[in-house]
């Protein structure tokens, strides 16, 4: 049986990985790492050793700035291989772009954060870009990310919820209030919108992909300058996206009957 320490600096470790994922190829500094994941610096700096050794970490000079490893690209490959999300999800996403011309993310659930696999771009000559793949948020913020927390049913939302509460608010100035209403809100009506949340002018729109059981694994979300999507265009937006998601369901979930809660369960 692994000891207290070895699993403590195991969770460091995926930590300390999923600040790098978020990161992108420009890397992170010691400092930056540290602050991120709520480490001390020669803790930070302890674990980021470990994981150069293993080749999950690289460091371009002995001073310098921290990014994901070879071995860490090795092991992204061998899952995207095993699982295929992103490619039995692309053609729904393609179709979703192109019918309402704005751009889509497809996230996926990863604890109590969204991580994004794939962005579409339409045709439309304005599109927002507010996600790059492999960039990751807290549950809750952005449509995608609100679409997934309010799909979870409790007690578990009531889980995520104590670890994304206090990030959001210092990070988006979203309060616990506002959050709570805004997942009421999307319960009630079926899928997530807001608007000027993440970028002032900018809407989005998200639905959850759920698995056989009911259970969120994901979401598509749709975002678009608030002159696209003015409110009499929302609900058409939010059926595009449903049906976007039944065609990705069926294409990750074939056997089996799915079960689907009602909308304002």
């Amino acid at each position: 049986m692994p000891q207290t320490g070895t699993v403590g600096s195991l969770k460091r470790g995926v930590v300390v990985l999923k600040a790098l994922a978020s990161a992108g190829p420009g890397g992170l500094a010691l400092t930056q790492i540290a602050e991120r994941c709520g480490l001390p610096h020669s803790s930070a700096h302890r674990v980021l050793s470990q994981l150069r050794e293993a080749h999950l970490v690289h460091q371009d000079s002995p001073d310098g700035m921290y990014s994901l490893g070879p071995l860490a690209f090795e092991l992204g490959v061998a899952a995207a291989q095993q699982f295929d999300i992103r490619g039995r999800s692309r053609p729904a996403l393609i179709t979703l772009a192109t019918e309402l011309g704005d751009t889509v993310f497809l996230m996926m659930r990863s604890g109590s954060e969204a991580v994004c696999l794939e962005v579409e771009s339409g045709p439309a000559p304005i599109q927002v870009v507010t996600l790059r793949i492999g960039s990751r948020r807290p549950l809750g913020v952005g449509a995608a990310g609100l679409a997934i927390l309010a799909a979870i049913e409790q007690p578990e939302r009531d889980d995520v919820l104590r670890d994304v509460v206090e990030p959001i608010e210092h990070d988006w100035g979203i309060t616990e209030q506002t959050l709570d209403e805004l997942i009421a809100r999307t319960r009630r009506q079926g899928f997530a919108h807001i608007e000027d949340q993440i970028t002032v002018g900018v809407a989005g729109v998200g639905m959850p992909i759920r698995d056989l059981f009911g259970q969120p694994v994901g979401s598509v979300g749709v975002a678009a300058p608030i002159s696209r999507m003015p409110t009499a265009r929302v609900r058409d937006v939010a059926d595009a996206v449903g049906r976007a998601v039944g065609h990705i369901e069926t294409r990750l979930f074939a056997h089996g009957p799915r079960v689907r809660p009602t909308r304002g369960s």
